[in-house]
């Protein structure tokens, strides 16, 4: 619905200003859209929309060299954002600059959460140039900006659960705070390498029997009942058309480090991952440098001493956890963990 009614406001923007010569006004229902000429060309479009009772309004402006978008929306879903959101890519036939604003007052992710006051602007200039996302709180902010190659991009969240859950990757992470910087060629391949600090696994996860068993040594968690609870996670993603890969992340909490790589691809709510596990990382990372202790622990997650590997698959609403108990008495450092389940 949200996409049906905007390309009646966008499509505007195509129409040979030959063709509407005199002012025009239209209205149905909740659409109103007006249209002022000067000289036998379009200089100015108005528009009021309702959309599943929300208010969609704003005007376009032409320019001798530019078109200037402003759009104002009262609240949408964030499933609808993304099917209308702008993906601009190189169009040689539009001759105008084009500056896009769009101001939203409430953006759902969730039943639980929101973002407030969002403003949205991108340029366009023969193909996309930059764009800029916050909200009034800076919960989230996104921005992808010009430099010498390819774009940066840089984005930060106050609750990275809510990001993850919105992106459709997953809905087991609770808050945390997420940082991720990289390089943007288009909407669909960029890389970015994402940081946050400080959250918890949803305990009512499928693989939160996983975690829980992996810190069983972790003798501090166990005794404050935070074996859900994590520091730090890193994750390096590659994004190509619908694909996220991500190779040699990691997530430490306690005493425990995991280690992972895989690929996800939300469209097709499919995913699978290969990793491994040390139930004894802090500990071993304490001692490290101590000579003849050294030789014998691991230097670091990925030749722990005493690790774990485990395989999740993902299809649909089934998620498959396979967990491989005889490796966790193989010396980190004699094996390629990456490669064990290949």
């Amino acid at each position: 619905m949200y996409k049906i009614s905007l390309l009646k406001i966008l499509i505007l923007l195509i129409i040979p200003s030959h063709l509407l010569a005199y002012d025009f006004s239209y209205q149905k229902d909740d659409t109103l859209i007006n249209l002022d000429f000067e000289n036998n060309t379009i200089k100015e479009i108005k528009f009021d929309i309702k959309i599943n009772g929300q208010r969609n309004f704003g005007i376009i402006n032409y320019h001798n060299n530019e078109i200037y978008i402003l759009l104002n929306t009262d609240k949408i879903s964030f499933d609808n954002f993304k099917k209308v959101f702008p993906k601009p890519q190189k169009n040689d036939k539009l001759k105008k600059k084009i500056n896009f604003n769009w101001e939203i007052s409430e953006l759902t992710i969730s039943d639980q959460y929101s973002l407030f006051s969002n403003k949205l602007n991108f340029l366009y200039d023969k193909g996309f140039e930059s764009m800029q996302f916050f909200d009034s709180k800076k919960e989230f902010e996104l921005s992808i900006t010009p430099q010498e190659g390819d774009k940066q991009i840089y984005l930060s969240s106050k609750n990275a659960g809510q990001f993850f859950y919105a992106q459709k990757i997953t809905k087991n992470m609770i808050g945390g705070a997420l940082i991720g910087s990289g390089s943007f060629r288009k909407f669909d391949d960029y890389n970015l390498h994402i940081k946050v600090k400080d959250f918890s696994i949803d305990k009512k996860s499928k693989f939160y029997n996983l975690l829980f068993t992996s810190r069983m040594l972790d003798i501090f968690s166990v005794l404050q009942n935070t074996q859900d609870e994590f520091n730090y996670l890193e994750i390096p993603v590659s994004k190509k058309g619908n694909i996220f890969s991500f190779d040699h992340a990691k997530m430490l909490g306690g005493t425990v480090a995991f280690s992972f790589k895989g690929q996800a691809n939300p469209s097709e709510k499919t995913a699978y991952v290969n990793g491994t596990y040390g139930p004894l990382y802090l500990f071993e990372q304490n001692f490290k440098d101590i000579p003849i202790i050294n030789e014998i622990f691991g230097k670091n997650v990925e030749e722990s001493l005493i690790a774990a590997d485990f395989k999740v698959k993902k299809n649909g609403n089934k998620t498959d956890f396979i967990f491989n108990p005889l490796s966790i008495l193989t010396p980190g450092k004699t094996r390629n963990f990456f490669d064990i389940w290949e």
